[in-house]
């Protein structure tokens, strides 16, 4: 009998000790296992921060690359190289009006607009198929009119107006900078914004001069794109 309860004592003391060994090794795995997660995550953490900071310096490189490239071409026409504020990786010309003028009312371009296109589409070509091409992903001919007309009619003339700038283009490259015809289009496509992007005075009125306008959009190729190339 006392031998009994001596046996049983001991192995509830022994199972009571044993179950306590095993509570506190439990623990011990869980507060490792959370130290090496608090671990991992802290050194994702650093690497993305690191590959994001090193992401935006390379993009600025690029842009700076694409500044240097154009500058004087665009000091000359009196143009300017501005960032896209709806994309960080897109740049943009913008001509106005009275740079890049088309008929009222019409997609046909005027003279002036022939002589600036004869002049810079080569030049733009040249840059985007040589020292660029592995910088720039794409380019986009954007028309844009101001807010006379209905929605309809401006998206359709501002799409006529993009795609008779890009047609031109093509055929001044072709005839002048040949090796860099194929090159081009295959980056190139023209759109029309119609009144979706006017530009407002101070006062909040329509500036129609400004809305009216042809921008083309240079869009840099991400950091995974060039990896990946």
């Amino acid at each position: 009998m006392a031998a009994n309860v001596y046996a049983a004592t001991h192995g509830m003391k022994y199972e009571t000790n044993h179950g306590t060994f095993s509570s506190h090794t439990a623990n011990g795995m869980t507060d490792l296992m959370t130290s090496l997660v608090m671990v991992f995550i802290l050194l994702f953490v650093a690497f993305i921060t690191q590959t994001s900071s090193e992401a935006q310096t390379e993009l600025q490189g690029h842009k700076e690359d694409v500044q240097t490239a154009l500058q004087d071409h665009l000091q000359r026409l009196g143009l300017t190289l501005e960032a896209d504020p709806r994309d960080p990786l897109t740049l943009m010309i913008v001509i106005p009006e009275n740079v890049l003028t088309f008929e009222f009312g019409q997609s046909r371009l005027s003279p002036q607009a022939d002589q600036f296109l004869e002049e810079a589409m080569p030049f733009y070509a040249a840059a985007a198929c040589g020292s660029l091409r592995d910088t720039i992903d794409s380019l986009a001919i954007q028309g844009h009119t101001d807010d006379r007309g209905d929605d309809a009619y401006n998206l359709q003339l501002s799409q006529e107006r993009s795609l008779a700038v890009m047609v031109k283009g093509l055929e001044v490259i072709r005839a002048r900078e040949p090796s860099a015809y194929q090159c081009f289009q295959e980056l190139t496509s023209a759109s029309g914004r119609g009144r979706q992007e006017l530009i407002y005075n101070l006062d909040n009125r329509v500036n129609r001069e400004k809305s009216r306008r042809v921008i083309f959009k240079i869009r840099l190729r991400s950091t995974e794109q060039r990896h990946r190339i």
